[in-house]
């Protein structure tokens, strides 16, 4: 699985522009082949901060949405930014869910944690 996280930094005066674009491609990118998750949230200690995250089922389902209409939208969106924006992508070979921090909160002080050591 990939995971992708995109910080984006608005200015406040296209805040409104770059809240539209957005709403324009969500739907979109979800249906995608691959795509697992597509959500955009809003920093809530810091406005106008805004944060893509998005799960794909392998390398190439993300390099192949990087190729389409909807990436090449949010390419143009930077322009409507205050700082350059922060990207991260991640290969992910292991996830846990609360069966990890049942685990790790065991009386024999979870020390080996089955998949991560």
């Amino acid at each position: 699985m990939v995971l992708v996280t995109l910080r984006l930094v608005a200015t406040p005066e296209n805040r409104d522009a770059l809240l539209d674009v957005v709403r324009g491609i969500l739907e979109p990118t979800r249906v995608e082949e691959g795509c697992m998750s597509y959500h955009f949230y809003e920093q809530i200690d810091r406005k106008n901060a805004f944060a893509f995250v998005e799960e794909w089922k392998s390398l190439t389902h993300f390099k192949n949405h990087i190729r389409t209409h909807n990436y090449s939208t949010v390419l143009a969106i930077m322009d409507l930014l205050s700082e350059p924006p922060e990207i991260k992508i991640n290969n992910v070979s292991y996830t846990a869910g609360m069966g990890f921090i049942e685990e790790v909160l065991r009386p024999d002080d979870g020390q080996e944690v089955a998949g991560w050591e």
